[in-house]
């Protein structure tokens, strides 16, 4: 009897094995990764939390507009950031992602840009490009700040992903003439298409 092996069966063999692992690498990263975005303009500004350093509050007219594209990792604990801004009224000063629902103010959560010399945020931030363009970066625990007022501790990145995924995040853009806050919008989970197919 022959114990020779037909090198085009193992070579089928190697092929099936390596698309299974793949498509199991896939499913992982496809599990523990999700799609977030936001579309930032002056009418959903709603002002500071109330306060001594509470600025002006309600929608502001501004041609301005701008978009968050976040990107959660489970897995590594992460979060990958795009924010693009354009047509401001001013010099941008700062941009973060706020812990509170529409239409309510909300503690500083993560920061997304700086400007260091006027508002330098913590080590690490990336610069707020001027007068526009898009500025990228990766969230990690060491991202999230403090909010004492709203039980928020430093570090906590699973307080980050629950308030991701409970739609109690927005990112704000401030600038010189509003500082407050010149634009604003409301981080959702983009929905899979898989998502779908199951809710049907």
């Amino acid at each position: 009897m022959s114990h020779e092996v037909d090198a085009g069966a193992m070579h089928r063999y190697g092929f099936v094995a390596i698309a299974v692992a793949a498509v199991i690498v896939f499913s992982a990263n496809y599990a523990s990764g999700q799609e977030y975005t936001a579309r930032l303009n002056g009418f959903n500004v709603t002002g500071s939390i109330p306060g001594p350093t509470a600025a002006e509050s309600g929608a502001i007219l501004t041609n301005g507009t701008g978009t968050l594209k976040l990107h959660l990792d489970k897995n590594t604990q992460t979060a990958t950031y795009q924010l693009t801004y354009s047509d401001l009224t001013s010099t941008v000063t700062q941009a973060h992602i706020h812990f509170g629902k529409s239409h309510v103010p909300g503690g500083i959560m993560v920061w997304l840009c700086q400007n260091p010399d006027t508002n330098p945020g913590p080590e690490g931030t990336p610069i707020c490009p001027e007068p526009g363009g898009t500025v990228t970066g990766t969230v990690t625990a060491s991202s999230v700040q403090a909010i004492a007022t709203q039980n928020v501790t430093a570090g906590d990145f699973d307080a980050f992903v629950a308030a991701l995924e409970s739609n109690t995040v927005y990112s704000n853009v401030h600038t010189e003439n509003f500082k407050a806050g010149e634009l604003r919008g409301q981080i959702r989970a983009v929905e899979r298409e898989g998502d779908r197919d199951h809710e049907n």
